[in-house]
């Protein structure tokens, strides 16, 4: 098998997020716990370790769902003050696996609150047309810094891997501002959110249709990441055009990932091409066998 391309996920791969996206995710449920059900601010009722450990559960990689799901899972719990309803809400993980129904509406107003935290209350009325709630004027957005370096992507062409994809859970209107940032080629194929969201393997498939590979790559920081590679290889594509996950992760996370079907795990992308030269035939990235 001859890897010729790479697809990065963008959020924690190719951009640093846990002060922008993480942190906003988390500002939302305290914003809406204070101004919407009158609780006394006397801490954090989402803190950054229990968004992760939804996260990982693999059914929350869109924030606007998860800032929705969050914040329902903390207003059915008993409390006068937001950590009070952080304990009363119970087991974290247990919680991310349960089924959440939508009111459509709601849905909406927790969405402009989000964006007025990530984007800042002026982008956000601009971008995506939500009413002034919170009045942010500076987005955490201004916070994020680029991972990828252009060195890397010299490194891996050495290695025969001269085709770029992304797929990204970023709205086309918030991937755009982002994009030149990063030192990306121009001939670039990227897929965004409109093109399906993770871990439906739709948005992997555009990608891959685009570049032609003969075999590629996938970078993603997310079950949902390993998901969708997972669900491409087992379609008729994949068998033919297969996928190998690498997955960015911290040393105690790996367990979790390993027990869905990751085998390759890169603390930084600084590490993805010795990982690549020590790997001479990467495995494919298939479903564990059950136990």
């Amino acid at each position: 098998m001859k890897l010729d391309a790479i697809v990065f996920d963008v959020d924690g791969v190719l951009v640093e997020t846990e002060s922008s996206y993480i942190e906003a995710v988390a500002r939302c449920a305290q914003w809406l716990l204070v101004h919407e059900l009158g609780l006394a601010d006397d801490g954090p009722a989402v803190d950054h370790t229990t968004i992760h450990q939804w996260k990982r559960s693999g059914r929350w990689n869109d924030d606007w769902d998860l800032s929705y799901a969050l914040y329902e899972w903390l207003a059915a719990a008993p409390g006068a003050t937001t950590t009070a309803r952080r304990r009363a809400a119970g087991d974290a993980e247990a919680a991310a696996g349960r089924a959440v129904a939508v009111d459509r509406a709601r849905w909406e107003a927790i969405r402009g609150v989000f964006e007025e935290i990530y984007n800042g209350t002026p982008v956000a009325v601009a971008r995506y047309g939500v009413p002034a709630r919170v009045k942010q004027q500076h987005g955490l957005a201004e916070t994020e810094t680029v991972l990828l370096e252009a060195g890397l992507l010299a490194q891996l062409t050495e290695l025969g891997i001269d085709k770029v994809g992304i797929v990204t859970g970023r709205s086309i209107v918030d991937w755009e501002p982002v994009r030149p940032r990063i030192p990306l080629p121009v001939d670039v194929v990227v897929a965004t959110m409109e093109d399906g969201k993770k871990p439906d393997p739709a948005p992997l498939a555009k990608v891959v249709r685009m570049l032609r590979p003969r075999a590629f790559v996938a970078v993603g920081d997310t079950m949902a990441d390993l998901e969708m590679v997972l669900r491409w290889n087992a379609t008729p594509a994949g068998s033919t055009t297969p996928g190998i996950a690498v997955t960015l992760c911290p040393r105690e996370d790996e367990a979790t990932y390993r027990a869905a079907g990751a085998t390759l795990f890169i603390r930084s992308l600084a590490d993805l091409p010795s990982l690549l030269r020590s790997a001479s035939s990467p495995p494919v990235t298939r479903r564990s066998p059950p136990a």
